[in-house]
């Protein structure tokens, strides 16, 4: 799709209807200050349910429905990790028991004013510790032992062996193939009662005035009553089965304990969600084990199988959804947790718990909640009357990744707060994630003046061309009042550049833009129902023969775009290809763009109509280099539009 030069300089009202192309063309929120709520509320919107660092449940799945087995779920996920068998298949595991640990640990207690241990099917040994040693009896079955505290001691009673106090602690001990029934009571609260495999320790709390319980299993027992994944995942029968998914949840959660064990593991969300034999099952319904029997199944399938990084077992963090975009914790650390593109989350359905979420607060209780909280540097949050809150910074430069600090901005000053205590003041369950698309601010948070924006001063060195650029209505700034001008344009963002430029420029020919069903690239995800996503945009720019790939099949559409390949995707949006092919070989280039470059002659030509310029190196030489691998700032496209702008009509 070569064109003359001369056809396009017909510029005049053409270029402002890139306006008119969502979000700009950039992919930016819009005009600073165009964003409204109700008076006195700021809201936050965003995607994804809890941290999102590993692996993405609702990603596995939708990866497993595509055909992926679980060796390559984990792989994407824990990437650089090795699936080997665990050498210990016989581990057992400590976990610390909880009133109902499917629910949020906000809701629940592991502390217990009496506990009753049931012999279900054989008799078990009741093993008791006091000041004199252990002694043993045993509890038939059918028969039960109640224990509560007397004196900030384990005081039991048993049908055999009646009454005894003073003790340290006592445990049911069943054979091997059997389990016990534990009745858990809480002050006034008495728990339905569920089963477990292997033996039950009772023992006073650190709490002082309660029982604290461990349930002491193997740990391919513990797989199999690990209650991660929807269930009907597991179920052959049901339209949402996604077996490898299960399979792949299975090794992480052996993983996870392997990894986390010492001194013990919660059976909630503090660790993961362990329920025992029979789970939630009421009486008369069968077991959890035997009611969703593909869960214990993908156990068996992966006997013994752990994720190692450099030999070391992994801690293989996982959440409902990453929303689209992995986050990372201390990459250092954890180096098989980055953060990353997660096309496979942004492809489950709509009805994953979290996939969207938008949480709504007063500025009096936002500001009441904040204010005492740490900041990044360890100081109390004092800001006083909260009027702006905007993401400071974000895992990677994309702005689809999770915020890392948010920036709050009051009549006493402002401070920085890490992205997760912030979420964490107001619930998980209310803010579902850290991945922040869009923060609304309340009514009165005042503008800035159009152009003008709090991180362009008067002496920025683009200032000029920053406002031209969004005069002419070609880039916006955010609704924080920031252009942030040093950030980075991925990939993705200057191919939907290069087709508004084209759209704008050629309007009797313009490229479509379609809702596209099938990925332009595998790294790019397709939201279908979605018109104007990263997809359609991709496609419509490949389609049109404006960009390439790194590879036949990745794209990378959130890596930020070269300076050279930005200068090719612009050669190819204003038709300019056969001139600058044929520029002679001679011609003024760039020090730094070889002959041999792809992009030499784009970059050649841009040079000589003054749209790139580069850098001298030394100050007066006349040589200059552009410096192709550094990546195009948001500052440097805002000048490079103001030149196109300049260029004769």
């Amino acid at each position: 799709m070569s064109r003359s030069r001369s056809s396009l300089f017909r510029l005049g009202m053409h270029l402002v209807l890139a306006v008119t192309l969502a979000a700009g063309l950039l992919g930016v929120p819009g005009p600073a200050g165009s964003a409204r709520a109700a008076t006195g509320e700021f809201v936050f919107k965003g995607r994804g349910y809890g941290h999102g660092v590993g692996m993405s449940q609702w990603g596995a799945w939708q990866a497993a429905r595509e055909g992926k087995d679980f060796k390559f779920i984990l792989g994407f996920y824990y990437p650089g990790t090795d699936l080997v068998p665990l050498g210990d298949p016989g581990m057992e595991l400590k976990v610390k028991l909880s009133s109902e640990p499917w629910k949020d640990v906000s809701t629940i207690t592991q502390n217990f004013t009496q506990v009753s241990l049931h012999a279900v099917g054989q008799p078990y040994t009741l093993v008791l510790t006091g000041p004199a040693g252990e002694s043993s009896e045993p509890v038939p079955a059918g028969a039960w032992a109640d224990i509560t505290l007397k004196d900030g001691k384990v005081h039991v009673f048993t049908a055999v062996g009646g009454h005894r106090d003073g003790l340290e602690r006592v445990e049911a001990r069943p054979a091997s193939a059997d389990r016990v029934r534990i009745q858990l009571r809480s002050d006034d609260s008495v728990y339905p009662s569920r089963e477990y495999w292997g033996s039950t320790r009772v023992e006073p709390s650190p709490t002082g005035g309660y029982l604290a319980v461990f349930n002491r299993v193997p740990i391919e027992r513990y797989l199999r009553s690990i209650a991660e994944v929807e269930y009907d995942w597991a179920q052959a029968s049901s339209p949402n089965y996604a077996f490898e998914a299960v399979k792949a949840q299975a090794v992480a959660a052996r993983t996870y304990a392997v990894a986390n064990k010492d001194p013990y593991l919660n059976d909630n969300q503090w660790d993961q969600v362990y329920l025992g034999y029979t789970g939630r099952s009421q009486a008369g319904e069968a077991p959890f084990e035997l009611k969703y029997p593909g869960i214990p199944q993908a156990a068996e399938q992966t006997a013994g199988l752990v994720l190692r990084y450099q030999g070391a077992v992994i801690s293989s963090f996982f959440s409902s959804s990453s929303g689209g975009f992995t986050s990372a914790w201390d990459p250092g650390r954890y180096p098989y947790l980055p953060a990353k593109p997660d096309p496979y989350s942004l492809k489950a359905p709509v009805s994953n718990p979290g996939y969207s979420w938008s949480f709504t607060v007063s500025a009096a209780n936002l500001s009441d909640a904040v204010d005492g909280m740490s900041d990044v540097e360890g100081r109390a949050v004092d800001v006083g009357a909260v009027a702006k809150v905007e993401v400071a910074s974000r895992d990677t430069p994309d702005p689809g990744s999770h915020a890392g600090t948010i920036r709050l901005t009051g009549d006493r000053g402002s401070a920085v707060v890490s992205a997760s205590s912030f979420r964490r003041l107001f619930g998980y369950s209310r803010m579902r994630s850290t991945l922040i698309s869009e923060i609304v601010n309340p009514v009165g948070t005042p503008p800035p003046p159009p152009g003008e924006f709090s991180d362009v001063p008067p002496g920025h060195i683009y200032k000029a061309e920053i406002e031209r650029a969004v005069d002419e209505g070609l880039v916006g700034g955010y609704p924080s009042g920031e252009f942030k001008p040093d950030d980075p344009v991925s990939r993705w963002q200057f191919a939907k550049m290069a087709v508004g430029l084209h759209n704008a420029l050629l309007p009797a020919d313009p490229i479509p833009l379609v809702d596209v069903q099938g990925q332009p690239f595998w790294d790019v995800a397709v939201r279908p129902g979605v018109l104007g996503d990263e997809s359609d945009w991709v496609a419509a720019a490949k389609g049109a023969g404006l960009v390439n790939g790194i590879t036949d099949t990745n794209f990378r559409p959130y890596e930020p775009v070269r300076r050279d390949q930005m200068a090719s995707m612009l050669v190819r949006a204003l038709g300019w290809e056969d001139v600058a092919a044929a520029l002679p070989p001679d011609a003024a280039s760039f020090a730094d763009v070889p002959v041999s470059s792809l992009h030499r002659a784009a970059a050649t030509y841009l040079k000589s109509l003054g749209v790139l310029q580069g850098y001298e190196g030394p100050p007066g030489s006349g040589v200059y280099a552009l410096h192709p691998d550094e990546p195009t700032k948001r500052m440097h496209v805002a000048v490079i539009l103001s030149r196109i702008l300049d260029l004769p009509q």
